[in-house]
């Protein structure tokens, strides 16, 4: 916490905190596009093909905006305009109910925001590592009050005035997320910077990523994970209905979960600093198959809370930070945005696409129990492949 006090003060650490809230609070709108396509009578089979190729695209576009980040050496800029194409496609879905029109400017939304939360990783640790002692964990939190607060709001909002109401709110915390991004978090000395640094040989950083036997194996991992862990949030609106909750229950287990991300990510930042990527992921791993577990027994909305909060959070918290600690400590910082995109790539083609084709499927024909269980096999995979896992340090000797 004194680390926390310490630096939160600083201008620059605060519209970093500031950016990175507001960015989430951003992307929640678009990615409840389920609960859109549901409110314009879409089927189960429409909105699983919908997935799907938004999953495609995604997985094509997710790295092309991590090289123009790398590129252009501004992952900042880029998530901004991201963010632009997102408020112009999600906020054109209010003109339309006809479901091939909200479609296609979804798929359109999809295209502009599947970086957006991988720009924003690489944009942060990169002003992290700026200074000294300040931790991933102690910004990345900022997310998740923006993003918890908006869900509670979300969940009333939806429940009193339909899930419509929140593409307009959603377009103007867009403008605002872009506003800050381009105009009031801009770091000093941003464009002597780009001028004066030595240009990097991408491409040969970048086909050295996929070399690299250790960031495979950790691609594999994130793989797995998104496999096991996607559908089932994907799917949530299924496990909500199963125990006769409301679509507004499903904006609020987001927001539930955000309340234990809080405290969640201090510990983090606080208690696990010198802790190897390694041994966080193994420990997001089982927090995932207790989340797994608690969800097979759920049979109230009580229940499936409580498996979000206490698994599925910590899970996320541990495996995240694992994850982007590996990439700060053993991937070239000319390519760190291409890295990260890379991993996001993974638990799209994964999680998204496979994930959600085998979901819907053993959804109707098995129901979620044995979905559940298809995802503990996914995940325990997952923590097998962490096992072979090396530290950067290792790889060395």
């Amino acid at each position: 916490m004194k680390n926390l006090v310490r630096y939160m003060p600083t201008p620059n650490v605060m519209k970093l905190f500031v950016l990175v809230g507001v960015v989430w609070a951003a992307v929640l709108g678009p990615s409840s596009f389920v609960l859109v396509l549901t409110d314009v009578g879409a089927t189960n089979s429409q909105i699983g093909v919908f997935t799907a190729i938004a999953s495609v695209l995604s997985v094509v576009f997710q790295p092309v905006w991590g090289m123009i980040s790398d590129k252009l050496r501004s992952p900042r800029k880029v998530l901004s305009f991201c963010l632009i194409g997102s408020a112009v496609f999600f906020g054109s879905v209010l003109f339309s109910t006809n479901f091939y029109v909200v479609a296609a400017l979804l798929l359109l939304d999809a295209i502009a925001r599947c970086g957006i939360i991988a720009l924003l990783d690489s944009h942060t640790i990169t002003e992290v590592s700026k200074v000294p002692g300040l931790q991933y964990s102690h910004v990345r939190f900022a997310g998740s009050i923006f993003f918890g607060l908006l869900s509670f709001a979300y969940s009333g909002i939806i429940d009193s005035s339909g899930v419509r109401m929140i593409i307009p709110i959603s377009t103007v915390v867009i403008s605002f997320a872009v506003f800050w991004g381009l105009f009031m978090c801009r770091p000093k000395g941003d464009a002597q910077a780009e001028v004066t640094h030595v240009k990097p040989n991408l491409k040969r950083d970048a086909i050295s990523l996929l070399k690299d036997r250790q960031y495979i194996l950790l691609l594999v991992s994130i793989g797995f994970m998104a496999l096991g862990t996607q559908p089932l949030w994907t799917f949530l609106v299924e496990f909500v209905a199963g125990t006769g909750g409301s679509l507004g229950d499903v904006p609020l287990v987001g927001a539930l979960r955000c309340v234990i991300e809080i405290p969640a990510f201090i510990f983090v930042g606080i208690m696990c600093k010198k802790t190897s990527p390694k041994k966080l992921l193994i420990v997001g791993t089982v927090f995932m198959l207790v989340y797994i577990v608690t969800l097979f027994f759920a049979n109230s909305f009580f229940w499936i809370a409580v498996a979000h909060m206490f698994g599925g959070t910590p899970g996320f918290i541990f495996l995240l930070t694992g994850r982007l600690r590996y990439v700060n400590e053993a991937t070239p910082e000319s390519v760190r945005s291409t890295s990260i995109t890379l991993m996001g790539t993974m638990e799209v083609a994964l999680g998204s696409i496979l994930g959600s084709l085998v979901g819907g499927f053993v959804l109707d024909m098995h129901g979620t129990r044995v979905l559940t269980m298809f995802s503990f096999v996914a995940v325990a995979l997952s923590i097998v492949v962490l096992l072979f896992l090396k530290r950067r340090s290792e790889q060395l000797k």
